[in-house]
Order: structure tokens, then C-alpha cells, then sequence
């Protein structure tokens, strides 16, 4: 796939010293789909059933409590979520029909092998590492990074800054040497203020001085080879 690359062209030749790619789970490696299901569908569903609720009423129950924790801990922590619901989260996620909806997008496996060939690799996650192993077990793509990095683990979501600044010392890169790839722009924002440029992963357009904009994970390979043939 050619990219067109314009007005962005100085600010991303930084790249050509590229060394480190972090890259997001959910929206850039695996498909959505599965998590809205889960989340919108099939929790209210089991709440219903469980506290003999109508679905109507389940649903507005379980989606307040989901908005009232966004972008903190406890909206990625599967125990937390199986204590304020009373239901086994884990559980109801490794269920067989759960698990054949994780899918991935497009050209993944292809992609990530071409990438390790000569960068280092980081995922970098919101996931909870219970969900994180669940999904690993369909997908064994661990093998193409030098780390996984659940961000519950480091005390701090990747929406919030300081979360950047503690990575960069876990991780012990150079984060003018790096690049992060996301489809959140609530966390490439927080990224910024800790020296990270971002690939947004999206059909939708950003314009920040700090991001480039792709559709898919599978179109970095071809816009980092235009990079360096400048």
C-alpha cells in the first residue's frame, strides 16, 4: 500500500533512527469486536440472569457502573469486575463462545515478523494480565516481543502520564529512538507529554503534529521503508 507522506514528513524522519516500536493490543493487534460483545452484550446478559433483572434494567446497571470506571485500574481489573458484579468475569470470558469471537485483524502474524526483523518490538497493554492470557492462548504472538507490559501492573493506566515516564525507565529505551502505536487517542495524547510520536491506528483522521495516522497496523511496514528510502 503506498502512503502518501506530506506535511508530517519532518517531523516523522526521526524515524529513520527508529530502534523500539510499542504497540498496542486491542484495536491494533485484535479485533474489538470481541470486547464490545463481552462488555455491552454478554455481561448484562449475566447480571440479568443472575440478579433476576430485566434485560433492560441490567444493562443500564452494568453500563453505569462500566462509565463510572473508564480510564482508571478498576475498569481492566477482572477481579474487581467479579466482586462489584457478583459473577465470575474470568470464567465467562474463557467460555468456548467467548473465545471464538478473539480474532485477529488484518495481516497481523505476517506483520509482526516483518517488524521484529529489525526493530524491538514492546506490546504494551491496558489489559489485565488475566485477560491478557486468555487471549495469548489463542494467539501464542508473545514470540515477537522483547516485553509484554500490563499497565495495571505499573499502578497506572496508559491514559495517564505518568505512566509513559514509568515505562520508559522499566523498559530502559530511548523514547526519541521510539514509536508508539494506538488506536486510543486519549493515551497517545498522555504518551506525548513522555517524548512518544504515534502511529493512530484508525479509520478516522487526527491532525496532531505528533501523530501519523494509518488504518492498520499492516500498512507501518511500507510507511517505515518510505521513511528510509528519503
Amino acid at each position: 500500500m503506498l502512503i502518501n507522506i506530506n506535511d508530517d514528513t519532518v517531523y516523522m524522519m526521526d524515524l529513520k533512527e527508529l530502534e523500539y516500536i510499542l504497540i498496542d493490543m486491542d484495536g491494533v493487534i485484535l479485533d474489538t469486536a470481541y470486547d464490545n460483545y463481552f462488555w455491552q452484550t454478554h455481561i448484562p446478559r449475566k447480571y440479568s440472569e443472575l440478579h433476576s433483572h430485566s434485560l433492560d434494567q441490567a444493562t443500564k446497571i452494568t453500563h453505569s457502573l462500566f462509565n463510572l470506571k473508564k480510564k482508571t485500574k478498576d475498569w481492566y481489573d477482572l477481579d474487581y469486575w467479579s466482586n462489584m458484579l457478583g459473577l465470575d468475569v474470568e470464567a465467562e470470558k474463557l467460555s468456548p463462545s467467548m473465545i471464538e469471537k478473539i480474532s485477529l485483524k488484518k495481516d497481523i502474524l505476517s506483520t509482526l515478523k516483518e517488524l521484529q526483523s529489525d526493530k524491538k518490538l514492546f506490546l504494551v497493554t491496558n489489559a489485565h494480565r488475566k485477560t491478557l492470557n486468555i487471549k495469548l492462548k489463542k494467539y501464542p504472538i508473545e514470540k515477537y516481543f522483547e516485553n509484554i507490559i500490563c499497565s495495571h501492573e505499573l499502578n497506572y493506566v496508559k491514559e495517564d502520564i505518568q505512566f509513559w515516564f514509568i515505562l520508559r525507565n522499566v523498559l530502559g529505551i530511548d523514547y526519541k529512538k521510539s514509536i508508539l502505536v494506538e488506536d486510543t487517542l486519549d493515551n497517545i495524547k498522555s504518551a506525548y507529554h513522555a517524548g512518544l510520536k504515534s502511529i493512530f491506528i484508525s479509520d478516522k483522521e487526527v491532525h496532531l503534529p505528533y501523530v501519523k495516522n494509518l488504518k492498520e497496523l499492516s500498512d507501518l511496514p511500507s510507511y517505515l521503508k518510505q521513511i528510509q528510502a528519503m
